[in-house]
């Protein structure tokens, strides 16, 4: 297969093949959520196959929505991702609500990440207890500046990181069932409670989170060869080998600890590794430092691309689509970076990182319904993936988003207030972004 290559400033490098798809999906998915999620599920649903049930419904939700997804990226592949599909087919205020949170989240994402990544060193390394700030900071600067030195910097770091942070955690999984004991009461025994919809509920919430990422490469759209063929298929095999790597995970852990060990850690993948001597805190802590580094990289990747869309379309001042000769978008990525150094400061990102799993059911609900749209208004656009099952499965995923915001939004009162204020916040900025646009097309030409 022939590369192309579109350097200058203004243009993105077209280097990008299915091996960086796939290991930014895993990426995007794989960060701190595996590592927490499983205790805090424990705590709340006293079951063992429940608790697997929701990682596998986890999995078919993301599942149907890589379907309706690969539609849309194959026949418009922007940068801008779910910013351009509401864009094109809703107009510019409802792209730029879409854009702004999409952006956001992906912040929420960085920041938390890094704080990760400080709480983790300290277990091999005791000094920087006291230092978790720094070690934020210090983190933060080294994948964002990996990052500016272009695309390929960035796409090397992704496709290692993912690569070993996933080796890694197959690893753990074969060495907790060949090296453990299985646990022989399957069930709480200290710890029994009656199991309600709300534990389900807040349950599933942190099972989405885990998931969130999946859709990663459609914001390579305009730097992947062949992105009709390549994209649908690195969601698909990213978000299949992460399914079947957080099944294998959870169970890995129930079988060695059962549910009151698996809910008595706040870490119990710490546990898990006890078994093997005492090199379990610092090879947690590598495996987790690596996990959430390539997690922070994937959403460093992918906001200032969404920025770029915005900027490329007169929705924000051209210089957010300024691309260096290595392929960075170098204006939108030091914004991101700025942003996000400041959310992990202040501590604020632990309110936006609540709504990742809301703001994921507004952009599936937004994008679904441009997925029909586009199929009434543009019969004649080119559609190298079609979504499978139309016009039931893109359907089905509708109502799951409609009834799981319904359901978060009972469960979490503060969260879906924060998310409907920020939505009507970023209006104004909507039209008045606009009307810019508006006046600058009306503005002769030189």
């Amino acid at each position: 297969m022939t590369i192309v290559e579109q350097a200058g400033r203004g243009h993105l490098l077209r280097i990008l093949g299915v091996g960086f798809g796939v290991a930014v999906a895993i990426g995007g998915m794989i960060g701190s959520g595996i590592l927490r999620t499983p205790n805090l599920m424990a705590l709340d649903v006293p079951s063992i196959p429940i608790i697997l049930g929701l990682w596998l419904l986890g999995a078919i939700d993301a599942a149907l929505g890589v379907n309706v997804f690969a539609e849309m990226a194959a026949a418009i592949p922007s940068a801008g991702g779910a910013y351009d599909y509401a864009r094109r087919t809703f107009g510019d205020v409802l792209g730029l609500i879409v854009g702004w949170s999409n952006w956001l989240a992906c912040l929420a994402g960085i920041a938390a990440a890094a704080i990760s990544f400080s709480n983790f060193l300290p277990l091999i390394w005791p000094a920087t207890a006291s230092h978790t700030t720094g070690v934020s900071l210090g983190i933060l600067f080294a994948l964002f500046g990996a990052n500016l030195l272009g695309l390929r910097e960035g796409r090397a770091l992704q496709e290692s990181t993912s690569f070993i942070k996933a080796i890694m955690l197959v690893a753990f999984c074969i060495a907790a069932a060949l090296f453990t004991p299985a646990v022989q009461v399957p069930t709480h025994a200290s710890m029994a409670h009656a199991l309600g919809l709300a534990g389900i509920v807040g349950a599933y919430q942190l099972v989405r989170g885990a998931y969130a990422g999946w859709e990663s490469p459609v914001y390579f759209g305009e730097e992947t060869v062949n992105p009709g063929l390549v994209i649908p298929r690195a969601m698909l095999a990213g978000l299949v080998f992460t399914s079947l790597l957080y099944l294998c995970v959870n169970a890995a852990l129930l079988y060695a600890l059962g549910l009151d060990g698996t809910a008595a850690s706040p870490l119990p993948f710490t546990a898990v590794l006890a078994y093997l001597g005492s090199a379990a805190g610092p090879l947690f802590a590598l495996t987790a430092m690596i996990t959430v580094a390539s997690c922070a990289n994937s959403n460093i990747m992918s906001a200032p691309r969404i920025m770029y869309a915005m900027a490329e379309h007169g929705l924000l001042p051209s210089a957010f689509s300024w691309v260096s000769k290595g392929g960075s978008p170098y204006v939108a990525l030091g914004l991101t970076a700025l942003v996000a150094i400041g959310l992990a400061l202040s501590g604020a990102f632990e309110i936006v990182f609540g709504l990742i799993g809301t703001m994921i059911g507004v952009m599936g609900i937004v994008v679904t319904a441009a997925l029909f749209a586009a199929r009434r208004r543009e019969p004649g656009l080119a559609r190298p993936f079609m979504a499978i099952g139309y016009p039931y499965l893109p359907a089905l995923w509708l109502i799951l988003q409609l009834v799981l915001l319904l359901l978060f939004s009972i469960s979490d009162v503060r969260g879906i207030l924060f998310a409907v204020g920020l939505s009507l916040a970023c209006i104004p900025l909507a039209l008045i972004a606009r009307r810019g646009k508006a006046a600058r097309d009306r503005q002769p030409n030189p």
